[in-house]
């Protein structure tokens, strides 16, 4: 018998190697295939076990959806960031817009569904990562390089002026009025839709606590030449500076002032004896308000004003305070602090009332009454807006 293994002093082969190794390489293959077969029975039980868990666990949460959403509410219980609703469309130019702030009657559109226990999370300021801040002002500064979308929108040479103007050209009926609240919110939700749509902004969008850096907003690390630019104080004569760092360093504005459509320079005119007012005691006191006109009179001229004219300049300037990209941040703040007042009673996430307008006598706000943003993005009704969790909105802040 041939072998080619060792032998002893008497010639005798100590082992068979070969045939050894041969006899377990074939057990090891006829292992290897069970082995194979196994993990593939295995594959299929996990799949199968994770398809029931998962429609047992869909049917749970949809049993518990209210229950879950007091909870989260309760307790501040943040989530990750769920992606974000991209599917709104954009009025074509076709398409005939509302040119009225508000009108009662029809259904707005609906350009979204919401699922309420998977919303979108607005994250912080100081809790968003370097890399997402600088998104965001690079998606802004891209709006700002985006043609204007036509001459409904006086003064604009740019999609962002489109939002300027159609601010200015609203100012009289969203400010000091019942709408006021609801209005910047769906106004704040147009912006980042156009971000998103435009100019790819993927990130989960951000919101700015004034209450932690009142009286000291230029120390706040918004105002650096990293992001918004700087925030200097207001001169000896109480005029602005023309910003000259961070990404809008250099801007230039053609909607306003006032009126007007001049070429002007993206200006701040800081008053930190202004900002102290955006402070947790103001802002408490205005979220014990029981009343949506109370509340909304106490902080519109309360926090919202003080934080306008504290950053000053060309936001002291109310109808075009847009023109500063720094507006949407504060009114991040201004629209948190309406959703923690909201969420003291369910009556308020379905209630309103007051004028919504300044007509005399004036028009009543309704759960129908549309909000627009003159064509930029569809109208959806006051219903639509109370809610954040629901419709087109669909999104929470992380606390």
């Amino acid at each position: 018998m041939f072998n080619d293994g060792p032998m002893d002093e008497r010639g005798n082969f100590l082992d068979h190697p070969r045939v050894v190794l041969e006899t377990i390489w074939d057990n090891l293959e006829e292992l290897g295939e069970k082995i194979k077969e196994n993990i593939a029975d295995q594959r299929e039980d996990w799949k199968e076990f994770k398809s029931d868990a998962k429609d047992k666990f869909e049917d749970w949460r949809e049993d518990q959806k209210d229950v879950l959403e007091d909870l989260a509410d309760a307790f501040k219980i943040p989530k990750p960031h769920q992606g974000v609703n991209t599917n709104t469309k954009v009025p074509t130019g076709s398409e005939k817009p509302n040119n009225n702030l508000f009108f009662t009657g029809g259904d707005a559109n609906k350009s979204a569904s919401c699922n309420p226990s998977n919303p979108n999370i607005r994250v912080e300021w100081d809790s968003y990562s370097a890399s997402d801040r600088k998104a965001f002002v690079k998606a802004i500064s891209c709006l700002q390089g985006k043609p204007s979308r036509g001459s409904k929108y006086p003064g604009s040479t740019s999609l962002y002026e489109d939002l300027a103007s159609v601010h200015r050209g609203m100012t009289a009926d969203i400010h000091q009025t019942a709408a006021f609240l609801v209005w910047h919110r769906y106004f704040v939700w147009v912006f980042e839709q156009l971000l998103r749509e435009e100019c790819s902004f993927d990130r989960a969008m951000p919101w700015w606590d004034e209450t932690k850096h009142a009286g000291n907003f230029a120390k706040s690390s918004i105002f650096t030449e990293d992001y918004f630019g700087h925030l200097p104080l207001k001169t000896s004569n109480n005029e602005g500076t023309c910003i000259v760092s961070g990404e809008f360093a250099g801007e230039k504005l053609h909607v306003g002032p006032g009126s007007a459509n001049q070429e002007h320079c993206l200006s701040r005119a800081g008053d930190e004896g202004q900002t102290a007012q955006c402070n947790k005691d103001f802002t408490n006191s205005c979220l014990s308000r029981n009343s949506y006109e109370d509340f909304r009179n106490c902080f519109e001229l309360g926090p919202h004003g003080y934080g306008h004219n504290g950053i000053g300049a060309v936001m002291a300037e109310v109808s075009s305070s847009v023109g500063d990209p720094i507006f949407f941040m504060h009114h991040t703040f201004v629209d948190h602090t309406f959703r923690i007042w909201q969420n003291g009673s369910p009556e308020r996430h379905k209630t309103i009332s007051g004028c919504a307008d300044k007509k005399s006598p004036c028009t009543q706000i309704t759960l129908d009454t549309k909000l627009s943003s003159n064509g930029l993005m569809p109208d959806i009704t006051v219903g639509d807006a109370l809610t954040t969790l629901s419709g087109s909105l669909c999104y929470r802040y992380d606390y």
